[in-house]
């Protein structure tokens, strides 16, 4: 029995079980270890089912969907090393060595494994659904088949194909290897199928709209999938389809006035509404009107750090050794116009250097992920999101031999910025004393839709509302200091205003896994070719635009003072990645042991094995 397929494609008996827990071994099944035969009985084990596949869908995508396949390989970060001193964690994705040696993912990045979950329910929603209220049944399948549209749609995403899996196999008692084999669909035959899931999801939540659970709907559904959240992916898809070639899939430019009614219905009909601030559209749990789905956390339930890896480590590496200059008040939540030693804050009236609250209590461990210096330099001082970033400066040498532990009046412009901080996501305070991961993780939240509606009138030509949508997030972003003089975006050429409208996502959803697929479907040219996307483009570099020329003290540097001599320059005008030779990266490979447990699957093109004569090929080991 081949047992990598067996494994993926048996997830579906685990899911007939109905796992039920509420620990934070999200993958322990429930001690009662109920079999899909005596399951499937009564209301309360189909919605436990559900609540289950929650579960599993925040293990196992939260940091996969956000971070790793939405933005790892994007510019954002860099590919050499971190400025705390320490050593960079998986730095292929960075720099773009991917192959099927390397493939960043394997098993098809999991989804099959919900997908599988989602095949069981339809099943058992098909033969034991009577013993559901009709009002019950018709909602559970809405959400069902959004979340099954969703994993498909990553998938298209990520691999342009996938097999078409649709039925529950192994629960039905299909235990046969050859059998469970399953070629790859086609791209146009995959897209097909998410679209018919997403109008089932749909047609399911319109007849089940008088169900009525108070978990699922508790603060506003925001916790478990909803018809918002079919109605948000039905704009994704259709966005994509509109914009995106893939195999034998040719963009279809009316997809686009689809997917613009959609994000307005998400818009106009469901009372959601942009948080007051920036900060409270990240950091408010309870009753934050701009969620529209995300995955919970909490102190005591279940927290998530993935985030802190892109802080600095206060404990083994070179901050707090008094290497740095960090402009922020005692609490670090603010910038002062003084400057500190490091995680050092000096009072200049009592004169005395205390520890900061801010790196005695965030959240701080090994940095895995470096961001690169252009990202902070796109930000206006004004522009509020700046905040969420600690900028730290490199002393002079004669400063250090010095030991000048303060500067008033500090001028960033006369100093090399080291690098960063990160903290968007603030959590709460843990039992340690220090903050944990307790921010919940937003898949969609109603800024994003104010965006993609900025990018869709932009394909319309309308730029009344590139100015409208794009500027009601700027005006939230930039708060008391907005001076619409200054700031409001004036839109211009189709190119222009598609280059602000992936600056602007750029700064709003750090860390919430858009921008690469932003640069893949964002186009210089309306209806232009495969090379025209964003990601080949120069404009789609994250340092496009900025006026280094001006700024002399701007750099790439990500390290201490004995670096700045061999110092990156920042980047405008490199692409992501280069048309000619890298244009098969935008989708991922397969990994070699699945190729070799299905014989049916066959490789992403770009990434097939050389032939015997070559030295070496796409997968050549580094």
């Amino acid at each position: 029995m081949n047992k990598k397929l067996l494994n993926i494609w048996a997830a579906i008996a685990i899911a007939g079980s109905g796992l039920m827990f509420t620990s934070c071994d999200l993958d322990e099944s429930n001690p009662d270890q109920f079999d899909a035969g005596s399951f499937w009985q009564n209301e309360t084990q189909f919605t436990g089912n559900v609540t289950a596949m929650m579960n599993r869908w925040r293990a196992r995508f939260d940091k996969q969907t956000m971070f790793s396949a939405g933005e790892y390989r994007t510019d954002y970060y860099s590919p050499l090393h971190g400025t705390d001193g320490s050593g960079l964690r998986d730095l292929d994705p960075p720099r773009n060595n991917i192959d099927p040696a390397h493939p960043q993912f394997s098993d098809f990045a999991s989804y099959f494994y919900t997908i599988s979950d989602c095949n069981t329910f339809l099943h058992y929603a098909e033969t034991n659904g009577s013993v559901l209220s009709e009002n019950c049944r018709e909602y559970l399948l809405g959400m069902v088949y959004g979340m099954r549209a969703y994993c498909f749609f990553q998938l298209h995403k990520m691999y342009g194909t996938a097999p078409l899996r649709i039925e529950a196999d192994v629960v039905l008692g299909n235990y046969d290897d050859l059998s469970l084999q399953m070629p790859r669909s086609t791209a146009e035959e995959l897209l097909t199928q998410i679209k018919s899931d997403v109008n089932a999801s749909l047609q399911h939540f319109n007849a089940g709209a008088s169900y009525n659970n108070s978990i699922y709907k508790a603060n506003n559904g925001v916790y478990y999938w909803s018809k918002a959240a079919t109605e948000m992916l039905a704009g994704e898809v259709y966005l994509w389809s509109g914009k995106v070639s893939t195999g034998d899939h040719t963009a279809k430019p009316a997809d686009v006035a689809t997917a613009k009614q959609y994000f307005l219905n998400v818009l106009n009909n469901y009372g959601y509404s942009l948080a007051p601030t920036f900060n409270d559209a990240i950091n408010t749990k309870e009753n934050n009107p701009e969620r529209i789905f995300s995955t919970f956390y909490s102190v005591t339930e279940y927290t998530n750090n993935w985030f802190n890896y892109i802080m600095y480590d206060v404990v083994t590496g070179q901050t707090p050794k008094g290497v740095f200059w960090n402009a922020v008040e005692a609490d670090g939540t603010t910038w002062s116009d003084n400057a500190s030693r490091s995680t050092f804050y000096y009072n200049p009236v009592t004169q005395v250097e205390t520890q900061t609250d801010f790196f005695n209590t965030r959240m701080n461990g090994q940095q895995h992920y470096a961001v690169k210096n252009a990202y902070f330099y796109q930000f206006d001082r004004e522009d509020s999101r700046i905040y969420t970033l600690q900028p730290m400066y490199l002393p002079t040498q004669d400063e250090l031999d010095n030991n000048v532990r303060y500067i008033e009046n500090f001028n960033p412009e006369n100093y090399h910025l080291a690098g960063c901080y990160v903290w968007k996501y603030h959590g709460l305070m843990g039992n340690q004393g220090v903050m944990v991961g307790a921010n919940d993780m937003m898949y969609y939240r109603l800024a994003l839709v104010y965006t993609y509606l900025a990018e869709i009138a932009n394909y319309e030509g309308n730029n009344n509302d590139v100015e409208k949508y794009l500027n009601a997030i700027r005006k939230r972003a930039y708060g008391d200091n907005w001076d619409e003089a200054r700031f409001a975006y004036r839109a211009g050429s189709f190119l222009e205003n598609e280059v602000a409208i992936l600056q602007e996502k750029t700064k709003e959803f750090f860390q919430e896994g858009q921008r690469w697929w932003d640069l893949r479907r964002m186009t210089a040219v309306k209806d232009g070719s495969d090379a025209d996307h964003l990601i080949f483009r120069p404009e789609g570099c994250l340092g496009y635009g900025l006026d280094v020329d001006a700024h002399p003290m701007w750099n790439e540097i990500s390290g201490n003072l004995d670096q700045l001599a061999s110092c990156l320059v920042v980047e405008t005008s490199k692409p992501v990645l280069d048309y000619a030779t890298q244009k098969h990266l935008v989708l991922w490979p397969l990994d070699l042991s699945l190729l070799t447990d299905d014989p049916k699957l066959k490789q992403t093109p770009g990434y097939e094995a050389p032939s015997a004569e070559q030295d070496g090929g796409p997968w050549i080991e580094h």
